[in-house]
């Protein structure tokens, strides 16, 4: 393969094409949706050809294309061999004992993030995830960038430039399998891809087929199980290899000293009531398995967990003037993620407030991000029994909902629990 087609500049097309050039490759950019932007002119400038439109058959030219992309953009190529960005990264970059790719539905940020801290303790560590592209060294941040992504194209930037740091990235929609430990966080909830015509799991087959270090999934999460299965794949399973044990009621904001149990080995840590440790457990356990396949110092791990203070925004819990607030905000917001939400309170936490009240606040979101307002009344409308007032944050026709108010009519009291949410 010395052509390329790439497609697609605004999901990291423009990236895995200028990498190809600077290989000394043949590469053409697909400008699928027209957008005609900045990118654009960026490849113009290092001389690569951009097209609007196939017009003639490019005969020996491999299509390079992201998973989600629509199927009557590659209708044009129905002869040609394919790749996708994901499987491009994996044929541009040999595999690397010091990276950790780590994808999923939802809690891959907040993984990414546990590992990070946790490995920066013995080393300096890069970490990519839809927060910014960072190091962190003993458990502080610094920012590198903040108009990164998790596409493949940006992984493949990471690693054109940066491959002697340990490197921990949350990549989306799939794996691209140069890295040592691929970890598949969730495969739920299941969502449209490909214009309607497809669905995330083609795209989290990836990590299955491309993958050829050490796989951690959830032993709870049926379809990545057998995913697992139809692959052929060893796999390591947090809560069958390593699992934490919990009180059977948590209470919001206090500390918990809790086991975190492996199989031949125990270990005792506290963890911080500035995060709801539920939505945690399962980021700490694919940490901590990571941690014991790299052959880490899991007691030095435990100290670590008792100062960590959680993601910002990611379930993180603060106590001010006399009431309690939770937050919880991701570019993934959605109704799936609002019911998740609720129901980890629900399940696992004593809720003794003289109120609970819900704030979204949906500011943030571009114009790509759907999100049904009236989904998310309805989420509300199924946990009646916690949520005595829902607010959203905005402009809208408050008279069409059945539980969503104003945000003017929200009043915190003393006693008070206050959940935002949102983007």
């Amino acid at each position: 393969m010395n052509k390329f087609i790439v497609l697609d500049i605004n999901h990291g097309g423009d990236y895995l094409a200028t990498i190809l050039k600077n290989e000394g490759y043949e590469v053409i950019v697909y400008d699928i949706y027209q957008k005609r932007g900045n990118k654009r002119q960026e490849l113009n400038k290092k001389n690569i050809q951009v097209i609007d439109s196939v017009e003639r058959d490019y005969k020996h030219y491999t299509i390079v294309y992201p998973v989600h992309c629509p199927d009557h953009f590659l209708s044009s190529f129905s002869g040609h061999k394919k790749l996708t960005h994901h499987e491009l990264v994996k044929f541009l970059f040999n595999s690397k004992n010091n990276l950790i790719e780590i994808t999923g539905s939802k809690g891959k940020t907040t993984t990414s993030h546990v590992l990070a801290y946790l490995l920066s303790f013995d080393d300096e560590v890069f970490l990519n995830s839809s927060m910014g592209f960072e190091t962190l060294l003993k458990g502080k941040i610094k920012v590198i960038a903040e108009n990164n992504s998790i596409s493949a194209g940006y992984t493949a930037k990471i690693l054109s430039e940066h491959n002697k740091m340990p490197q921990v990235l949350e990549e989306s929609l799939g794996i691209c399998g140069v890295g040592n430990i691929s970890i598949l966080t969730s495969t739920n909830p299941v969502y449209k891809i490909k214009g309607g015509n497809g669905n995330s799991l083609e795209a989290k087959k990836q990590l299955f087929k491309l993958s050829e270090g050490h796989i951690i999934i959830d032993g709870k999460d049926k379809i990545a199980n057998d995913l697992a299965h139809e692959y052929e794949k060893e796999v390591i399973r947090i809560w069958e290899d390593v699992r934490i044990e919990l009180p059977d009621c948590l209470e919001i904001g206090k500390d918990i000293l809790s086991i975190i149990c492996f199989n031949d080995l125990e270990i005792r840590s506290k963890f911080n009531g500035n995060y709801l440790l539920a939505g945690y457990v399962n980021p700490i356990l694919f940490s901590a398995m990571a941690l014991k396949i790299l052959n880490k110092d899991l007691k030095k791990m435990s100290e670590h967990l008792t100062i960590f203070n959680g993601v910002a925004n990611r379930l993180s819990v603060i106590n001010e003037n006399g009431y309690t607030k939770i937050i919880d905000k991701s570019g993934g917001f959605s109704e799936d993620s609002l019911r998740y939400l609720l129901s980890l309170l629900k399940m696992n936490y004593d809720m003794f407030y003289k109120n609970i009240n819900l704030l979204i606040d949906l500011n943030n979101v571009s114009h790509c991000q759907k999100i049904d307002i009236y989904a998310l009344d309805k989420v509300i409308g199924e946990f009646g029994n916690i949520v005595d007032n829902a607010f959203l944050l905005g402009n809208h026709d408050f008279e069409r909902f059945k539980y969503l108010k104003n945000s003017t009519e929200l009043n915190i009291k003393a006693g008070d629990l206050l959940i935002e949410c949102g983007k």
